[in-house]
């Protein structure tokens, strides 16, 4: 015969109600509680060091990027100049105080400017003075805006070896048979000084004539002392009969047509 099951004691029956509220009522917490103070400080250092592994290699592309951009404006800027020169010699008007200034044959490649010059070229009419009545020197560069507020952006050297005249030019406008040409274009930072880092207001610092190479940079790179573009460019007078004499060199009076074309 089993034995008869007492009823739990109304103590239990409340013990055993709260317990199981409890139970509820942490179910329900446990899914609306927020990020804990550590799981807030993890993720923040999460963030920081992908800041840190990102931005230097942004940094770097954003500075290439810039110095790849200046180049081409500096390449630009030279293939202009040696255009405006080329069309004086198919004009006819190649005369030597319309031309840059002249350097031996052996400082071509080598000479570069210490000196900024007054002279600005730029779009805007109303500070555009290159070229004007007078040409910077061996020893100066021009300041080139190319934006047209009037400031320089790039400084640019043009410089030529003598070439040869014939005598009937000698005697007249005195205009070369052909000449080599170079032009070399600085960022406008060649004119801050690499210690103080102040720019000068007429002053280039230790400038080199080699171009500089376009490599991954996070600053300015080479641009501070070497130029950014850089052309040698053979001009030859077409039009003149001296010419083809002039491209035998020395071995011009070795022909009969072009003896006593030149002195």
């Amino acid at each position: 015969m089993s034995t008869p099951v007492s009823p739990p004691h109304p103590i239990s029956r409340l013990m055993l109600g709260l317990i199981r509220a409890r139970g509820r009522a942490g179910k329900a917490n446990s899914s609306q509680q927020g990020l804990t103070l550590l799981e807030c400080l993890m993720a923040v250092a999460v963030m920081a060091l992908t800041i840190v592994a990102v931005a230097p290699p942004l940094v770097i592309a954003s500075a290439t990027r810039v110095q790849t951009r200046r180049a081409e404006q500096a390449l630009q800027v030279a293939q202009a100049e040696v255009d405006r020169i080329r069309a004086l010699v198919v004009r006819d008007d190649h005369r030597r105080n319309k031309l840059p200034a002249v350097v031996d044959v052996d400082a071509l490649r080598t000479y570069v400017p210490s000196t900024i010059s007054n002279l600005v070229k730029s779009p805007d009419q109303e500070c555009n003075i290159y070229p004007g009545t007078s040409l910077p020197s061996r020893d100066e560069a021009v300041q080139v805006d190319i934006d047209g507020d009037c400031g320089a952006d790039f400084f640019m050297q043009v410089i030529r070896t003598e070439g040869r005249t014939s005598i009937a030019e000698d005697s007249g406008q005195q205009r070369p048979s052909g000449f080599d040409l170079a032009v070399r274009v600085y960022s406008s930072v060649a004119a801050r000084n690499p210690t103080t880092n102040v720019e000068s207001e007429n002053q280039l610092n230790n400038l080199r004539a080699d171009q500089a190479s376009l490599s991954l940079t996070s600053g300015d790179g080479r641009q501070l002392t070497r130029p950014l573009a850089v052309l040698y460019v053979n001009i030859s007078w077409s039009d003149s009969d001296s010419t083809l004499c002039e491209y035998q060199g020395d071995q011009a009076e070795n022909i009969e047509t072009c003896q006593g074309v030149f002195e």
